[in-house]
């Protein structure tokens, strides 16, 4: 999709700076190695994977030990550390650096007693593909040119398009912050050529401020040979299933009630989900059937999501809760007693 050359943002786009280019502190060196001692020793892994995700940089990742050339990856392969093993393998740890001892990180799983971390290193030993140059660098290009902040709407109607000539069946869904993202991602769609015949696709909305019976048209199936294309908030994370949905587009967004004391005013905010939310939208993939989910964020992105969301108890006053109750309670009173005086005049 980025060597297209229609609509794929690279051609306005400045030459980024190579993560080769970035050089470590002594500061953060020594940080490094504190990190790396903590999790071997003590187990305590935190304070490394800060480090790690506030970088991400292949110096970060790939960092040894300035007296024992330790790694992360050798760290958490000995330790069992499964998903962080994986982390570090996805954003492309060489598995093959070796410490002072000679020892690489599939030998820190063997010598740990670790079967499942040395058998996820050997297989993407055996199987790693080395993606060429030429797309590492469109990658890169691409990643410095937009916003992360913002919906890459462009992206997404190509994603679409990709996904609707390479298969037939299976409804998509994607997710979106809010409703004017929906709305712009639909006004793009319907004015690109391929998606503009209702007989081919059906575009559906899935938000709050569509009517009720507009919302339970995504749960009917279309006709053979058109394909539902589902915009939706975060609303079809777990309250919903569409049993037809095989392909998930996950733009990481979405829109959070938080509170601004200086202003005292209560804001609707477009934010970076969580984890738990990646997964919840990832299972919306395929739930009756296998399925496919494309995260339409960097994979250091991912690992730098927290884990669960806030707590809106712990985002918002808890004075406008009780007004609420309190109005609501003042209400119920009012009108039993109403209802009291017109039963007794009746009973009159």
């Amino acid at each position: 999709m980025l060597k297209t050359p229609e609509k794929n943002h690279l051609n306005a786009a400045s030459s980024s700076c190579s993560s080769e280019d970035f050089n470590l502190s002594e500061d953060f060196r020594a940080a490094l190695d504190e990190a790396i001692e903590m999790a071997s020793s003590n187990e305590e892994f935190d304070p490394l994977l800060e480090l790690i995700s506030s970088e991400g940089t292949p110096k970060v990742l790939n960092y040894q030990h300035s007296s024992t050339g330790v790694t992360p990856l050798m760290v958490f392969a000995g330790k069992g550390r499964v998903g962080d093993v994986c982390t570090l393998l996805s954003l492309d740890a060489d598995c093959h650096l070796q410490d002072c001892d000679g020892s690489t990180a599939l030998d820190w799983a063997k010598r740990g007693d670790e079967p499942e971390s040395a058998e996820i290193i050997k297989k993407h030993m055996e199987g790693a593909s080395s993606s060429s140059m030429e797309e590492q660098q469109l990658l890169e290009k691409y990643m410095s040119s937009i916003n992360p902040e913002f919906i890459d709407v462009v992206l997404i109607e190509q994603l679409l398009r990709k996904i609707c000539m390479e298969s037939e069946d299976g409804a998509i869904l994607v997710f979106l912050p809010g409703w004017e993202d929906i709305n712009r991602t639909r006004d793009s769609l319907r004015s690109n050529s391929f998606f503009k015949d209702n007989c081919r696709f059906q575009i559906l909305s899935l938000h709050s401020m569509v009517p009720a019976a507009e919302q339970k048209k995504v749960f009917k199936r279309p006709a053979p040979g058109c394909r539902k294309i589902i915009l939706s908030t975060n609303i079809a994370e777990t309250a919903v299933t569409i049993d037809d949905v095989v392909y998930v587009l996950d733009s990481g967004r979405m829109k959070e009630k938080s509170y601004d004391p200086y202003s005292n005013v209560s804001t609707l905010q477009s934010t970076w989900i969580s984890q738990a939310n990646a997964k919840q939208r990832e299972g919306r993939a395929g739930r009756c059937q296998p399925g496919v989910c494309y995260h339409l964020y960097s994979k250091l992105r991912a690992v730098s999501l927290p884990e669960f969301q806030v707590p809106e108890i712990k985002r918002m006053p808890i004075e406008e809760l009780c007004l609420q109750v309190s109005l609501s309670l003042s209400l119920m009173i009012i009108v039993g007693r109403i209802g009291w005086k017109v039963s007794s005049m009746d009973y009159r």
